[in-house]
């Protein structure tokens, strides 16, 4: 199929000479007299590539481009200079043109930079197919990692459970479970995989699965992580970046109201008595899985009263940064929490989403949000 360019000069004469040479060529070309002609026909047509004068009588050629890169940006765009005027050639190319010519042409020059431009094009439009198609197999690796996590919150006699986790990306490395084991127990873990995209999915995909199988195998928290440990450090040391998992897993006994848990370098839960006093953060902790073969991690019990609140959550909450890189950090987390006390676990979760929003702002976000409420009733 012929390509088609829009040859776009106020001089008759430049219009037919590039038309022949360009028909010649096996180009299909179309003129305008002027910048407002050829907006208006572009507004009808689509063409390839636009070769246009910079000095036209009505709309100048650097609207022209302007107009056409906002508008059509898969379309070419190729300047015609007149002698001397090197510096509106380097200023059209700030502003968008892919290449230009001067006044008075050479033919054979012309036809190599359109021929840079068309292969140009053709990159572009190969480089465009190919972000939708990693697009689409981010969003079939999201909802893959989506269906990973808990689809639904276990109903536990005695616990009520609120939950919000954000990737940063399409795809994230923050993991969070709540697995209803064979004893009567409840699993409750999170996880953090450093770093963010694919690599950190692949990883979160492991620890679940992992942590997942020994569960159900009735081994104690840190035998658990122990395991994961040691699974993951052959793949992490082979990965460029060496990435490293923080972990804290904990078995939840609804009718002892006792949590066993151990952490491989996780940010500490916090306990909230149902006074509203600051019980303890659960500061047990080891090394993230990943970095060292064999080590070994504690293992602490503590008791939970009736209405106590324990709060899990990943370092995308506390270090979460507005405009002014100011940071969220635990205080205002737990005054969010203080203050929504009286509220179930899905309004305090909620509420505290609504004030890290508030604070962050337009600020990107950077990192992954994962937080877990659970208060016994």
């Amino acid at each position: 199929m012929a390509k088609r360019i829009l040859v776009v000069d106020d001089e008759e004469r430049i219009r037919q000479d590039l038309a022949f040479i360009l028909e010649d060529e096996g180009y299909e070309p179309m003129t305008a007299r002027s910048g407002l002609e050829a907006l208006a026909t572009l507004e009808d047509q689509r063409f390839d590539i636009v070769i246009t004068d910079l000095m036209l009588p009505d709309l100048g050629g650097m609207e022209v481009l302007r107009k056409i890169k906002k508008d059509y940006p898969e379309t070419m765009v190729v300047m015609i200079t007149a002698h001397g005027s090197e510096e509106k050639a380097v200023e059209a190319m700030k502003s968008g043109a892919d290449d230009y010519f001067p006044k008075p042409f050479d033919p054979e020059e012309m036809l190599m930079k359109l021929s840079k431009a068309m292969e140009m094009r053709r990159l572009k439009e190969e480089s465009q197919r190919f972000r939708q198609h990693l697009e689409m197999e981010l969003d079939v690796a999201r909802k893959i990692q989506q269906s990973l996590l808990p689809r639904q919150i276990p109903s536990v006699t005695g616990v009520e459970i609120g939950t919000f986790s954000q990737p940063a990306k399409q795809v994230g490395g923050d993991y969070h479970d709540l697995i209803e084991l064979p004893s009567g127990g409840l699993g409750v873990a999170v996880g953090d995989v450093s770093g963010k995209g694919m690599a950190a999915a692949l990883l979160m995909a492991n620890v679940q699965a992992s942590l997942r199988r020994y569960s159900e195998s009735a081994y104690s928290p840190k035998e658990i992580i122990y395991r994961i440990n040691n699974s993951l450090c052959p793949i992490c040391e082979h990965i460029d970046e060496h990435r490293f998992i923080t972990l804290f897993y904990g078995i939840l006994d609804p009718e002892s109201r006792t949590l066993i848990y151990s952490s491989a370098g996780h940010n500490y839960p916090l306990v909230f008595r149902e006074s509203g006093r600051t019980y303890k953060r659960l500061e047990s902790t080891g090394l993230p899985c990943g970095i060292i073969e064999d080590t070994l991690y504690d293992e602490v019990q503590i008791e939970l009263g009736s209405g106590d609140i324990a709060l899990f959550y990943t370092d995308g909450i506390t270090e979460a940064m507005n405009s002014d890189e100011e940071i969220f950090g635990e205080e205002n987390l737990m005054d969010i929490v203080l203050e929504s006390l009286p509220l179930d676990s899905a309004s305090l979760v909620s509420n505290v989403h609504k004030g890290l929003t508030e604070f962050v702002g337009d600020a990107p976000q950077y990192d992954d949000l994962t937080l877990m409420v659970l208060r016994l009733q």
